[in-house]
Protein backbone atom coordinates (compact mmCIF):
# COMPACT_ATOMS: atom_id res chain seq x y z
CA UNK A 1 0.00 0.00 0.00
CA UNK A 2 1.40 3.51 -0.86
CA UNK A 3 2.15 5.28 1.99
CA UNK A 4 1.36 8.56 0.00
CA UNK A 5 -2.33 7.76 -0.91
CA UNK A 6 -2.72 6.07 2.81
CA UNK A 7 -1.97 9.80 3.91
CA UNK A 8 -4.33 11.57 1.86
CA UNK A 9 -7.44 8.94 2.79
CA UNK A 10 -6.46 10.06 6.52
CA UNK A 11 -6.71 13.74 5.66
CA UNK A 12 -9.74 13.38 4.33
CA UNK A 13 -11.73 11.30 7.10
CA UNK A 14 -9.97 13.79 9.37
CA UNK A 15 -11.71 16.31 7.77
CA UNK A 16 -15.27 14.95 8.15
CA UNK A 17 -17.57 15.28 10.37
CA UNK A 18 -20.25 12.26 10.74
CA UNK A 19 -18.06 9.53 9.34
CA UNK A 20 -19.38 6.04 10.34
CA UNK A 21 -17.09 3.29 11.64
CA UNK A 22 -17.38 -0.07 12.45
CA UNK A 23 -16.08 -3.27 13.39
CA UNK A 24 -16.04 -5.78 10.59
CA UNK A 25 -16.70 -8.55 13.24
CA UNK A 26 -19.54 -11.18 11.71
CA UNK A 27 -20.97 -8.14 9.46
CA UNK A 28 -21.89 -8.44 5.75
CA UNK A 29 -19.77 -6.19 4.36
CA UNK A 30 -20.42 -3.38 1.49
CA UNK A 31 -18.31 -1.24 -0.37
CA UNK A 32 -20.17 1.70 -1.47
CA UNK A 33 -18.37 3.04 -4.75
CA UNK A 34 -19.22 6.13 -6.46
CA UNK A 35 -17.03 6.49 -9.63
CA UNK A 36 -16.20 9.41 -9.66
CA UNK A 37 -13.67 11.81 -7.35
CA UNK A 38 -14.51 12.65 -3.64
CA UNK A 39 -15.50 16.24 -4.23
CA UNK A 40 -17.97 14.93 -6.68
CA UNK A 41 -19.14 11.81 -5.05
CA UNK A 42 -19.18 13.19 -1.81
CA UNK A 43 -21.53 15.98 -3.40
CA UNK A 44 -24.54 13.89 -4.26
CA UNK A 45 -27.24 12.98 -1.95
CA UNK A 46 -27.76 10.04 -2.71
CA UNK A 47 -24.87 8.23 -2.33
CA UNK A 48 -25.03 9.78 1.51
CA UNK A 49 -28.43 8.35 1.59
CA UNK A 50 -27.46 4.84 1.03
CA UNK A 51 -24.71 4.54 3.10
CA UNK A 52 -26.47 6.02 6.15
CA UNK A 53 -29.64 3.31 5.57
CA UNK A 54 -26.80 0.57 5.18
CA UNK A 55 -24.49 1.64 8.20
CA UNK A 56 -28.08 1.83 10.17
CA UNK A 57 -28.44 -1.77 10.01
CA UNK A 58 -26.57 -3.71 12.99
CA UNK A 59 -25.78 -6.49 10.79
CA UNK A 60 -23.78 -4.24 8.08
CA UNK A 61 -20.69 -2.32 7.95
CA UNK A 62 -20.74 0.11 4.88
CA UNK A 63 -17.68 1.83 3.87
CA UNK A 64 -17.07 4.36 1.02
CA UNK A 65 -14.83 3.98 -2.20
CA UNK A 66 -14.08 7.17 -4.55
CA UNK A 67 -12.59 6.72 -7.95
CA UNK A 68 -8.51 8.22 -7.57
CA UNK A 69 -8.06 11.76 -8.03
CA UNK A 70 -5.97 12.16 -11.62
CA UNK A 71 -2.56 12.93 -9.97
CA UNK A 72 -3.39 9.76 -7.33
CA UNK A 73 -3.54 7.18 -10.53
CA UNK A 74 0.33 7.42 -11.12
CA UNK A 75 0.94 6.23 -7.74
CA UNK A 76 -1.81 3.47 -7.89
CA UNK A 77 -0.34 2.20 -11.07
CA UNK A 78 3.56 2.61 -9.44
CA UNK A 79 3.03 1.01 -6.75
CA UNK A 80 0.22 -1.44 -7.07
CA UNK A 81 -2.09 -0.25 -5.14
CA UNK A 82 -5.95 -1.10 -5.68
CA UNK A 83 -8.90 0.84 -4.84
CA UNK A 84 -9.16 1.12 -0.93
CA UNK A 85 -11.96 2.42 1.42
CA UNK A 86 -11.89 5.38 3.10
CA UNK A 87 -12.89 4.44 6.44
CA UNK A 88 -10.37 1.01 6.77
CA UNK A 89 -8.23 1.17 3.62
CA UNK A 90 -9.25 -2.71 2.68
CA UNK A 91 -9.59 -3.24 -0.92
CA UNK A 92 -12.80 -3.83 -3.01
CA UNK A 93 -11.74 -7.74 -3.18
CA UNK A 94 -12.21 -8.11 0.87
CA UNK A 95 -15.87 -7.38 0.39
CA UNK A 96 -19.10 -9.37 0.56
CA UNK A 97 -20.92 -6.80 -2.00
CA UNK A 98 -19.74 -4.12 -3.93
CA UNK A 99 -22.34 -1.54 -4.54
CA UNK A 100 -21.53 1.41 -7.32
CA UNK A 101 -23.78 4.50 -7.42
CA UNK A 102 -23.91 5.33 -10.92
CA UNK A 103 -25.77 8.90 -11.97
CA UNK A 104 -23.71 9.96 -14.58
CA UNK A 105 -23.41 7.43 -18.16
CA UNK A 106 -19.93 8.83 -18.40
CA UNK A 107 -19.02 7.17 -15.07
CA UNK A 108 -19.36 4.18 -16.78
CA UNK A 109 -15.74 3.82 -18.21
CA UNK A 110 -14.70 4.76 -14.47
CA UNK A 111 -17.13 1.79 -13.08
CA UNK A 112 -14.98 -0.79 -15.24
CA UNK A 113 -11.83 0.94 -14.57
CA UNK A 114 -12.28 0.65 -10.97
CA UNK A 115 -12.66 -3.47 -11.24
CA UNK A 116 -9.75 -3.77 -13.16
CA UNK A 117 -7.55 -1.76 -11.02
CA UNK A 118 -9.01 -3.79 -8.09
CA UNK A 119 -8.40 -7.34 -9.86
CA UNK A 120 -12.21 -8.14 -9.95
CA UNK A 121 -13.16 -9.79 -13.09
CA UNK A 122 -14.57 -7.42 -15.05
CA UNK A 123 -17.66 -10.14 -16.54
CA UNK A 124 -20.49 -11.43 -14.18
CA UNK A 125 -19.93 -14.82 -16.18
CA UNK A 126 -16.56 -14.93 -15.32
CA UNK A 127 -16.39 -14.60 -11.48
CA UNK A 128 -16.21 -17.30 -8.80
CA UNK A 129 -17.26 -17.91 -5.25
CA UNK A 130 -14.51 -16.06 -3.72
CA UNK A 131 -15.07 -12.78 -5.96
CA UNK A 132 -17.39 -9.82 -4.68
CA UNK A 133 -20.89 -9.56 -5.94
CA UNK A 134 -20.89 -6.29 -8.08
CA UNK A 135 -24.47 -4.59 -7.90
CA UNK A 136 -25.24 -1.12 -9.43
CA UNK A 137 -27.95 1.44 -8.48
CA UNK A 138 -28.03 5.20 -8.91
CA UNK A 139 -30.14 6.98 -11.56
CA UNK A 140 -28.49 5.42 -14.44
CA UNK A 141 -28.94 1.92 -13.08
CA UNK A 142 -33.24 2.31 -14.00
CA UNK A 143 -32.62 4.61 -17.27
CA UNK A 144 -30.57 2.38 -19.18
CA UNK A 145 -27.96 0.11 -17.54
CA UNK A 146 -27.17 -2.15 -20.72
CA UNK A 147 -24.08 -0.57 -21.70
CA UNK A 148 -22.78 -2.19 -18.30
CA UNK A 149 -24.94 -5.00 -18.05
CA UNK A 150 -22.48 -7.99 -18.45
CA UNK A 151 -20.65 -6.41 -15.64
CA UNK A 152 -23.01 -6.18 -13.24
CA UNK A 153 -23.97 -9.62 -11.07
CA UNK A 154 -27.28 -7.51 -10.08
CA UNK A 155 -28.76 -4.07 -10.64
CA UNK A 156 -30.91 -2.29 -8.42
CA UNK A 157 -34.02 -0.78 -10.97
CA UNK A 158 -35.69 2.32 -8.75
CA UNK A 159 -35.19 3.73 -5.41
CA UNK A 160 -33.06 2.03 -3.00
CA UNK A 161 -34.20 3.12 0.62
CA UNK A 162 -35.99 0.07 1.39
CA UNK A 163 -34.92 -2.58 -1.13
CA UNK A 164 -30.99 -2.29 0.09
CA UNK A 165 -32.27 -4.23 3.59
CA UNK A 166 -33.35 -6.53 1.03
CA UNK A 167 -30.58 -7.03 -0.32
CA UNK A 168 -28.58 -7.83 2.97
CA UNK A 169 -31.17 -9.99 4.43
CA UNK A 170 -30.66 -12.91 0.90
CA UNK A 171 -26.77 -12.32 1.12
CA UNK A 172 -27.37 -13.27 5.10
CA UNK A 173 -29.95 -16.04 4.26
CA UNK A 174 -27.36 -17.34 1.83
CA UNK A 175 -25.18 -20.09 3.82
CA UNK A 176 -21.73 -18.78 4.09
CA UNK A 177 -19.66 -22.12 3.79
CA UNK A 178 -21.75 -23.06 0.97
CA UNK A 179 -19.53 -23.19 -2.21
CA UNK A 180 -22.97 -22.36 -4.51
CA UNK A 181 -23.63 -19.46 -2.06
CA UNK A 182 -22.90 -16.91 -5.12
CA UNK A 183 -25.70 -18.22 -7.30
CA UNK A 184 -28.09 -19.24 -4.30
CA UNK A 185 -27.91 -15.53 -3.18
CA UNK A 186 -28.65 -14.36 -7.16
CA UNK A 187 -31.37 -16.96 -7.00
CA UNK A 188 -33.03 -15.58 -4.12
CA UNK A 189 -32.65 -11.56 -5.47
CA UNK A 190 -34.95 -12.67 -8.50
CA UNK A 191 -37.92 -12.49 -7.35
CA UNK A 192 -37.43 -8.96 -6.04
CA UNK A 193 -38.75 -6.28 -7.11
CA UNK A 194 -36.33 -4.23 -8.71
CA UNK A 195 -33.66 -6.59 -9.23
CA UNK A 196 -32.16 -7.02 -12.44
CA UNK A 197 -30.26 -9.72 -12.71
CA UNK A 198 -28.47 -9.31 -16.77
CA UNK A 199 -26.80 -12.71 -16.92
CA UNK A 200 -30.60 -13.97 -16.86
CA UNK A 201 -31.37 -12.26 -20.03
CA UNK A 202 -30.63 -12.87 -23.86
CA UNK A 203 -30.21 -9.96 -25.86
CA UNK A 204 -31.36 -11.14 -29.55
CA UNK A 205 -30.67 -8.86 -33.00
CA UNK A 206 -32.17 -8.59 -36.38
CA UNK A 207 -29.77 -9.42 -39.78
CA UNK A 208 -30.74 -5.69 -40.24
CA UNK A 209 -28.42 -5.25 -36.95
CA UNK A 210 -31.17 -3.56 -34.54
CA UNK A 211 -31.74 -5.01 -30.92
CA UNK A 212 -35.13 -7.37 -31.24
CA UNK A 213 -35.38 -8.35 -27.73
CA UNK A 214 -34.31 -8.45 -24.10
CA UNK A 215 -35.61 -12.15 -23.58
CA UNK A 216 -35.62 -14.00 -19.81
CA UNK A 217 -33.72 -17.27 -20.18
CA UNK A 218 -35.71 -19.05 -17.31
CA UNK A 219 -39.49 -18.95 -15.75
CA UNK A 220 -38.86 -17.62 -12.61
CA UNK A 221 -37.08 -14.37 -14.33
CA UNK A 222 -39.57 -11.79 -15.14
CA UNK A 223 -39.79 -10.71 -18.81
CA UNK A 224 -39.68 -6.87 -17.95
CA UNK A 225 -38.45 -5.43 -14.22
CA UNK A 226 -40.65 -2.98 -12.45
CA UNK A 227 -38.81 0.21 -11.13
CA UNK A 228 -38.93 0.06 -7.10
CA UNK A 229 -40.63 3.28 -6.40
CA UNK A 230 -41.00 4.38 -2.50
CA UNK A 231 -44.52 4.88 -1.74
CA UNK A 232 -44.16 7.03 1.56
CA UNK A 233 -41.21 9.30 1.29
CA UNK A 234 -42.01 10.28 4.85
CA UNK A 235 -40.60 7.01 6.04
CA UNK A 236 -37.19 7.50 5.38
CA UNK A 237 -35.17 10.91 5.93
CA UNK A 238 -33.27 11.92 3.08
CA UNK A 239 -30.65 14.37 4.45
CA UNK A 240 -26.64 13.90 3.76
CA UNK A 241 -24.95 13.60 7.16
CA UNK A 242 -21.61 13.62 6.52
CA UNK A 243 -19.85 17.42 5.98
CA UNK A 244 -16.33 18.05 4.41
CA UNK A 245 -14.70 21.25 3.36
CA UNK A 246 -13.34 19.05 0.44
CA UNK A 247 -16.53 18.71 -1.54
CA UNK A 248 -19.16 21.78 -3.54
CA UNK A 249 -21.74 21.10 -1.02
CA UNK A 250 -19.64 19.83 1.90
CA UNK A 251 -19.54 23.07 4.27
CA UNK A 252 -23.71 22.72 4.37
CA UNK A 253 -26.13 19.68 4.77
CA UNK A 254 -28.15 18.64 1.97
CA UNK A 255 -32.17 17.67 2.62
CA UNK A 256 -34.08 16.54 -0.18
CA UNK A 257 -37.83 18.06 0.02
CA UNK A 258 -39.53 15.40 -2.17
CA UNK A 259 -38.85 12.95 -5.22
CA UNK A 260 -40.14 13.85 -9.20
CA UNK A 261 -41.16 16.69 -10.99
CA UNK A 262 -44.90 17.13 -12.55
CA UNK A 263 -43.69 19.62 -14.93
CA UNK A 264 -43.23 17.18 -17.98
CA UNK A 265 -40.16 18.80 -19.97
CA UNK A 266 -39.94 16.79 -22.55
CA UNK A 267 -36.20 16.21 -22.65
CA UNK A 268 -35.85 15.81 -19.09
CA UNK A 269 -35.01 11.97 -17.74
CA UNK A 270 -35.42 13.26 -13.84
CA UNK A 271 -38.94 14.32 -14.70
CA UNK A 272 -40.19 11.25 -15.95
CA UNK A 273 -38.37 8.56 -13.97
CA UNK A 274 -39.24 9.75 -10.63
CA UNK A 275 -43.05 9.81 -10.94
CA UNK A 276 -44.95 10.17 -9.58
CA UNK A 277 -43.78 13.23 -7.77
CA UNK A 278 -44.34 12.59 -3.56
CA UNK A 279 -43.59 15.67 -1.67
CA UNK A 280 -42.30 15.39 1.46
CA UNK A 281 -44.84 16.14 4.49
CA UNK A 282 -44.46 19.84 6.05
CA UNK A 283 -44.02 17.66 9.35
CA UNK A 284 -41.25 15.83 8.68
CA UNK A 285 -39.19 18.26 7.42
CA UNK A 286 -39.57 20.29 10.36
CA UNK A 287 -37.94 17.21 12.42
CA UNK A 288 -35.09 17.26 9.63
CA UNK A 289 -34.71 21.46 10.06
CA UNK A 290 -34.96 20.82 13.73
CA UNK A 291 -32.16 18.17 13.39
CA UNK A 292 -30.06 20.01 10.92
CA UNK A 293 -30.11 23.48 13.10
CA UNK A 294 -28.45 21.61 16.00
CA UNK A 295 -24.91 20.53 13.65
CA UNK A 296 -25.28 23.29 10.80
CA UNK A 297 -26.56 27.09 9.96
CA UNK A 298 -26.58 26.09 6.04
CA UNK A 299 -28.71 23.33 4.47
CA UNK A 300 -29.08 22.79 1.06
CA UNK A 301 -32.49 21.80 -0.39
CA UNK A 302 -32.18 19.16 -3.19
CA UNK A 303 -35.19 18.31 -5.31
CA UNK A 304 -36.11 18.23 -9.11
CA UNK A 305 -37.79 21.36 -8.72
CA UNK A 306 -37.72 23.20 -5.22
CA UNK A 307 -39.62 26.36 -6.01
CA UNK A 308 -42.52 23.95 -6.43
CA UNK A 309 -42.73 22.61 -3.69
CA UNK A 310 -46.06 23.39 -2.39
CA UNK A 311 -45.15 24.42 1.23
CA UNK A 312 -42.24 26.32 -0.08
CA UNK A 313 -43.12 29.48 2.04
CA UNK A 314 -43.89 27.35 5.34
CA UNK A 315 -40.14 26.24 4.80
CA UNK A 316 -38.37 28.95 4.21
CA UNK A 317 -40.00 30.68 7.47
CA UNK A 318 -39.29 27.36 9.48
CA UNK A 319 -35.49 27.44 8.05
CA UNK A 320 -35.47 31.47 9.16
CA UNK A 321 -36.63 30.60 12.57
CA UNK A 322 -34.17 28.42 13.33
CA UNK A 323 -31.22 30.31 12.05
CA UNK A 324 -30.49 28.48 9.41
CA UNK A 325 -29.25 29.60 5.66
CA UNK A 326 -30.67 28.11 2.86
CA UNK A 327 -29.07 27.15 -0.30
CA UNK A 328 -31.09 25.99 -3.69
CA UNK A 329 -30.11 24.75 -6.60
CA UNK A 330 -32.49 25.54 -9.60
CA UNK A 331 -35.56 27.74 -9.74
CA UNK A 332 -38.30 27.98 -12.07
CA UNK A 333 -38.82 31.81 -13.52
CA UNK A 334 -42.63 31.04 -12.87
CA UNK A 335 -43.02 29.76 -9.36
CA UNK A 336 -40.49 32.40 -7.94
CA UNK A 337 -42.49 34.52 -5.63
CA UNK A 338 -41.29 37.86 -3.71
CA UNK A 339 -41.21 36.32 -0.63
CA UNK A 340 -38.82 33.13 -1.38
CA UNK A 341 -36.12 35.85 -3.35
CA UNK A 342 -36.43 37.69 -0.08
CA UNK A 343 -35.97 34.72 2.00
CA UNK A 344 -32.62 33.75 0.13
CA UNK A 345 -31.46 37.04 0.29
CA UNK A 346 -31.90 37.08 3.71
CA UNK A 347 -29.85 34.05 4.00
CA UNK A 348 -27.04 35.62 2.06
CA UNK A 349 -27.43 34.06 -1.60
CA UNK A 350 -25.19 35.79 -4.28
CA UNK A 351 -26.00 34.08 -7.27
CA UNK A 352 -29.62 32.40 -8.37
CA UNK A 353 -29.97 29.46 -11.24
CA UNK A 354 -32.93 29.69 -13.33
CA UNK A 355 -32.92 27.27 -16.86
CA UNK A 356 -34.76 28.43 -19.34
CA UNK A 357 -33.29 25.89 -21.51
CA UNK A 358 -33.33 27.77 -24.82
CA UNK A 359 -34.02 31.49 -26.44
CA UNK A 360 -37.22 31.36 -27.99
CA UNK A 361 -40.66 31.11 -26.44
CA UNK A 362 -40.96 29.09 -29.33
CA UNK A 363 -38.37 26.96 -28.41
CA UNK A 364 -39.27 26.56 -25.37
CA UNK A 365 -42.87 25.50 -25.77
CA UNK A 366 -41.25 22.66 -28.06
CA UNK A 367 -39.82 21.24 -25.16
CA UNK A 368 -42.64 21.82 -23.27
CA UNK A 369 -40.79 24.50 -20.67
CA UNK A 370 -43.83 26.99 -21.06
CA UNK A 371 -42.13 29.91 -19.56
CA UNK A 372 -42.26 33.63 -21.43
CA UNK A 373 -39.41 35.87 -21.87
CA UNK A 374 -41.63 38.31 -19.24
CA UNK A 375 -41.88 35.91 -16.36
CA UNK A 376 -37.51 36.05 -17.11
CA UNK A 377 -37.65 39.48 -17.06
CA UNK A 378 -39.60 39.45 -13.69
CA UNK A 379 -37.16 36.86 -11.89
CA UNK A 380 -33.93 39.47 -12.80
CA UNK A 381 -36.33 42.34 -11.78
CA UNK A 382 -37.08 40.27 -8.17
CA UNK A 383 -33.09 39.35 -7.91
CA UNK A 384 -32.07 42.81 -8.35
CA UNK A 385 -34.86 44.20 -6.21
CA UNK A 386 -32.97 42.25 -3.33
CA UNK A 387 -29.39 42.61 -3.64
CA UNK A 388 -28.80 39.15 -5.09
CA UNK A 389 -26.09 40.11 -7.66
CA UNK A 390 -25.17 37.26 -9.77
CA UNK A 391 -27.61 34.99 -12.23
CA UNK A 392 -26.65 32.09 -13.83
CA UNK A 393 -29.26 30.48 -16.55
CA UNK A 394 -29.08 26.61 -17.80
CA UNK A 395 -29.81 26.60 -21.87
CA UNK A 396 -29.30 23.51 -24.34
CA UNK A 397 -28.42 24.07 -27.97
CA UNK A 398 -29.13 20.96 -30.65
CA UNK A 399 -32.77 20.42 -29.26
CA UNK A 400 -35.13 18.96 -31.59
CA UNK A 401 -36.93 21.83 -34.32
CA UNK A 402 -33.69 24.44 -33.58
CA UNK A 403 -33.28 26.66 -36.09
CA UNK A 404 -30.57 28.95 -36.68
CA UNK A 405 -32.64 31.61 -35.12
CA UNK A 406 -32.93 30.17 -31.76
CA UNK A 407 -29.45 29.83 -31.20
CA UNK A 408 -28.99 33.42 -32.20
CA UNK A 409 -31.93 34.52 -29.40
CA UNK A 410 -29.58 33.11 -26.70
CA UNK A 411 -27.14 35.95 -26.23
CA UNK A 412 -30.01 38.28 -27.05
CA UNK A 413 -32.22 36.96 -24.46
CA UNK A 414 -28.98 37.08 -22.23
CA UNK A 415 -28.38 40.82 -23.12
CA UNK A 416 -31.97 41.43 -22.36
CA UNK A 417 -31.60 39.62 -18.96
CA UNK A 418 -28.43 41.67 -18.04
CA UNK A 419 -30.06 44.81 -18.55
CA UNK A 420 -32.58 44.41 -15.54
CA UNK A 421 -30.25 42.62 -13.53
CA UNK A 422 -27.68 45.12 -13.96
CA UNK A 423 -27.28 47.85 -11.48
CA UNK A 424 -24.55 50.61 -10.92
CA UNK A 425 -22.26 49.79 -7.87
CA UNK A 426 -20.29 52.92 -6.09
CA UNK A 427 -17.68 53.18 -9.01
CA UNK A 428 -20.43 53.91 -11.41
CA UNK A 429 -19.57 50.20 -13.18
CA UNK A 430 -22.47 47.78 -13.73
CA UNK A 431 -22.86 45.45 -10.58
CA UNK A 432 -24.08 41.82 -11.21
CA UNK A 433 -22.75 39.09 -13.36
CA UNK A 434 -24.42 37.28 -15.54
CA UNK A 435 -23.50 33.31 -16.14
CA UNK A 436 -24.91 31.54 -19.33
CA UNK A 437 -24.41 27.63 -18.95
CA UNK A 438 -24.60 25.84 -22.07
CA UNK A 439 -25.02 22.12 -22.75
CA UNK A 440 -25.39 19.91 -25.61
CA UNK A 441 -28.83 18.74 -25.83
CA UNK A 442 -28.38 14.43 -25.32
CA UNK A 443 -31.63 12.29 -26.15
CA UNK A 444 -32.34 10.20 -23.01
CA UNK A 445 -34.35 7.28 -22.61
CA UNK A 446 -37.72 7.27 -21.05
CA UNK A 447 -38.63 10.81 -22.60
CA UNK A 448 -40.42 11.99 -25.53
CA UNK A 449 -37.37 13.07 -27.15
CA UNK A 450 -36.10 9.58 -26.96
CA UNK A 451 -36.41 8.55 -30.65
CA UNK A 452 -34.46 11.92 -31.45
CA UNK A 453 -30.72 11.94 -32.96
CA UNK A 454 -28.09 13.67 -31.28
CA UNK A 455 -27.09 16.46 -33.40
CA UNK A 456 -23.49 16.47 -35.00
CA UNK A 457 -20.58 17.53 -32.84
CA UNK A 458 -19.33 20.09 -34.97
CA UNK A 459 -22.44 21.81 -35.90
CA UNK A 460 -22.77 21.86 -32.15
CA UNK A 461 -19.35 23.69 -31.43
CA UNK A 462 -20.25 26.32 -34.58
CA UNK A 463 -23.89 27.16 -32.52
CA UNK A 464 -21.38 27.81 -29.41
CA UNK A 465 -19.20 29.75 -31.44
CA UNK A 466 -22.32 31.90 -32.64
CA UNK A 467 -23.35 32.10 -28.75
CA UNK A 468 -20.02 33.19 -27.25
CA UNK A 469 -18.75 35.70 -30.43
CA UNK A 470 -22.37 37.62 -29.20
CA UNK A 471 -21.68 37.38 -25.63
CA UNK A 472 -18.19 39.01 -25.45
CA UNK A 473 -19.73 42.29 -25.86
CA UNK A 474 -21.12 42.17 -22.60
CA UNK A 475 -18.29 42.36 -19.93
CA UNK A 476 -20.59 40.65 -17.14
CA UNK A 477 -21.79 37.70 -19.34
CA UNK A 478 -20.10 34.80 -19.02
CA UNK A 479 -20.46 31.87 -21.26
CA UNK A 480 -19.12 28.00 -19.94
CA UNK A 481 -19.99 25.26 -21.79
CA UNK A 482 -19.05 21.20 -21.80
CA UNK A 483 -17.42 19.78 -25.23
CA UNK A 484 -20.27 18.57 -27.60
CA UNK A 485 -17.29 15.53 -28.39
CA UNK A 486 -18.22 14.76 -24.76
CA UNK A 487 -21.64 15.10 -24.87
CA UNK A 488 -21.68 12.18 -28.17
CA UNK A 489 -19.56 9.80 -25.60
CA UNK A 490 -22.97 10.28 -23.15
CA UNK A 491 -25.14 9.94 -26.13
CA UNK A 492 -23.82 6.43 -26.73
CA UNK A 493 -23.40 5.73 -23.66
CA UNK A 494 -27.00 6.86 -22.27
CA UNK A 495 -28.68 5.21 -25.99
CA UNK A 496 -26.36 2.14 -26.19
CA UNK A 497 -27.21 -1.99 -26.00
CA UNK A 498 -25.52 -4.40 -24.30
CA UNK A 499 -22.98 -4.24 -27.52
CA UNK A 500 -21.97 -1.05 -26.21
CA UNK A 501 -20.30 -2.82 -23.03
CA UNK A 502 -17.19 -3.73 -25.45
CA UNK A 503 -16.66 -0.17 -26.04
CA UNK A 504 -16.57 0.53 -22.29
CA UNK A 505 -14.24 -2.12 -21.94
CA UNK A 506 -11.83 -1.24 -24.50
CA UNK A 507 -12.16 2.28 -22.78
CA UNK A 508 -11.09 1.07 -19.26
CA UNK A 509 -8.25 -0.78 -20.84
CA UNK A 510 -7.00 2.52 -22.53
CA UNK A 511 -6.81 4.00 -19.28
CA UNK A 512 -9.83 5.93 -20.33
CA UNK A 513 -8.97 7.30 -23.13
CA UNK A 514 -12.24 7.00 -24.64
CA UNK A 515 -11.54 8.61 -28.06
CA UNK A 516 -8.73 6.18 -29.25
CA UNK A 517 -11.21 3.49 -27.58
CA UNK A 518 -13.97 5.05 -30.07
CA UNK A 519 -11.07 4.54 -33.11
CA UNK A 520 -10.48 1.06 -32.17
CA UNK A 521 -13.99 -0.35 -31.67
CA UNK A 522 -15.00 -2.28 -34.25
CA UNK A 523 -18.85 -0.57 -33.16
CA UNK A 524 -20.65 2.03 -35.12
CA UNK A 525 -20.95 5.09 -32.67
CA UNK A 526 -23.40 7.02 -34.68
CA UNK A 527 -25.77 4.12 -35.18
CA UNK A 528 -26.70 4.85 -31.69
CA UNK A 529 -26.48 8.55 -31.52
CA UNK A 530 -27.20 10.30 -34.87
CA UNK A 531 -30.05 7.99 -35.99
CA UNK A 532 -33.61 9.23 -35.58
CA UNK A 533 -35.26 6.11 -34.06
CA UNK A 534 -38.61 4.60 -35.59
CA UNK A 535 -41.58 4.44 -32.75
CA UNK A 536 -41.57 0.54 -33.31
CA UNK A 537 -38.46 0.02 -32.69
CA UNK A 538 -37.32 -1.92 -29.65
CA UNK A 539 -35.47 0.28 -27.26
CA UNK A 540 -32.18 -1.13 -25.35
CA UNK A 541 -34.49 -0.38 -22.32
CA UNK A 542 -37.64 -1.57 -22.82
CA UNK A 543 -37.81 -4.97 -20.73
CA UNK A 544 -37.84 -2.26 -17.91
CA UNK A 545 -41.19 -0.85 -16.47
CA UNK A 546 -40.25 3.00 -14.66
CA UNK A 547 -44.13 3.99 -14.88
CA UNK A 548 -43.72 5.64 -17.98
CA UNK A 549 -45.94 4.54 -20.74
CA UNK A 550 -44.65 4.12 -24.11
CA UNK A 551 -47.41 5.26 -25.94
CA UNK A 552 -47.87 8.80 -23.75
CA UNK A 553 -44.01 9.72 -24.45
CA UNK A 554 -44.68 9.02 -28.29
CA UNK A 555 -47.69 11.20 -28.55
CA UNK A 556 -45.67 13.67 -26.44
CA UNK A 557 -43.29 13.62 -29.33
CA UNK A 558 -45.80 13.80 -31.55
CA UNK A 559 -46.90 16.88 -30.29
CA UNK A 560 -42.76 18.03 -30.15
CA UNK A 561 -42.89 18.69 -33.96
CA UNK A 562 -46.03 20.27 -34.66
CA UNK A 563 -45.90 23.57 -35.90
CA UNK A 564 -46.88 25.56 -33.13
CA UNK A 565 -45.50 22.82 -30.68
CA UNK A 566 -49.00 21.90 -28.56
CA UNK A 567 -48.19 21.54 -25.13
CA UNK A 568 -49.04 18.42 -23.19
CA UNK A 569 -52.62 17.87 -22.62
CA UNK A 570 -54.23 19.50 -25.22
Amino acid sequence: MSWKLKKKAQDLLASEEGVVRKDWGGRVTVALVYPNSYAVGMSNLGFQTIYDHLNALPSVVCERVFFPDPEDLDEHGRTGTPPLSLESHRPLTDFDLVGFSVTYEGDYINTVRLLRMAGIPLRAADRGPGDPLVMMGGVCAFSNPEPVAPFMDFVVVGEGEEVVGEIVDAWIASAPADPERRRRFIDRLKPLAGIYVPDAYRADYGADGLLEAVVPLAEDVPAVVIKRRLKDVNRFETRSSLKTPRAEYGHMQLLEVGKGCGRGCRFCLEGQVYRPVRHRSLDSLRESVERIARESKRVGLVGACVSDYPWIGELMRLLEEHGVEVSISSLRADSLTEDLVASLARGGHRTLTMAPEAGTERLRRVVRKVISDEQLYEACRLVRRYGIPNLKCYFMIGLPTETVADVEAIPELAARLLERLSVLGPDGHPFGKLTLSVSSFVPKPWTPFQWAPFDDPRALEDKLDVIKRAARRLDTIRVVHENPREAALQALLARGDRRVADFVELAAALDGDWRRALREWDGDPARFTRRLRDPKETLPWDHLDVGVKKAGLLREWERALLPDAVPAGV
